[in-house]
């Protein structure tokens, strides 16, 4: 089992801030108990949450998931030959472009994913190079480009379609167990710690 100042020290930023706030409240409550008597549930329950953030940290990290799905069921040999210098951001681009039949903006990706124009900008370069998609230009503004998928990123982005959808009915029986309270508890819990998190993030400028 990794340590929570191993987790702490990471990467990822949105666990590793959440770690580092349910550490501190251990070492504070451990500072404490010589003088006053600590509820054991709660500390049971910062147990349970810290292992399972961690948990979905390592799940959602882990690239090689999405992959082997695709591989099993890509019949393209084209396709077989991209898909492992492929990185998962580069899916999902590839899968907001497909669903954008008329074209998008680069600029138009980048708040649908809430990456940066910089992000945008260097994975479809990456992807018209392995010819997933292609770049146009409308007649009335030249100025703008427009991203489409080709049929073979079209073909991709079917299939890593198909990979969430079936994740997405997992989820779902899984939230089919409980009822309608308890599901507002949780979602309640989790607005309150992203909006603690964006608090805690150094204002620009």
């Amino acid at each position: 089992m990794v340590s929570t100042e191993t987790i702490i020290a990471g990467d990822n930023g949105v666990v590793k801030w959440f770690m580092w706030k349910l550490y501190r409240c251990h070492a504070i409550i451990d500072s404490e108990r010589q003088g006053s008597r600590v509820d054991e549930r709660l500390l049971d329950f910062k147990k349970r949450i810290e292992s399972a953030m961690y948990r979905i940290y390592v799940s959602e990290s882990d690239e090689d998931q999405d992959r082997l799905w695709l591989m099993e069921r890509i019949t393209d040999d084209r396709l077989r030959k991209l898909l492992p210098r492929m990185s998962i951001s580069g899916l999902h681009v590839l899968d907001v472009i497909e669903a954008h039949p008329d074209g998008i903006k680069g600029i138009d990706i980048a708040r649908e994913l809430g990456i940066t124009k910089g992000t945008v900008s260097k994975i479809t370069r990456k992807l018209l190079e392995q010819e997933l998609i292609r770049k146009v230009q409308r007649p009335d503004n030249l100025k703008e480009i427009y991203f489409l998928a080709t049929p073979l990123g079209a073909e991709l982005a079917g299939l890593h379609r198909l990979f969430h959808q079936e994740q997405d009915k997992k989820a779902m029986a899984l939230l089919s167990g409980y009822d309608a309270a308890s599901l507002e508890i949780v979602a309640d819990f989790l607005e309150k710690l992203a909006d603690l998190r964006q608090e805690a993030e150094p204002e620009e400028g």
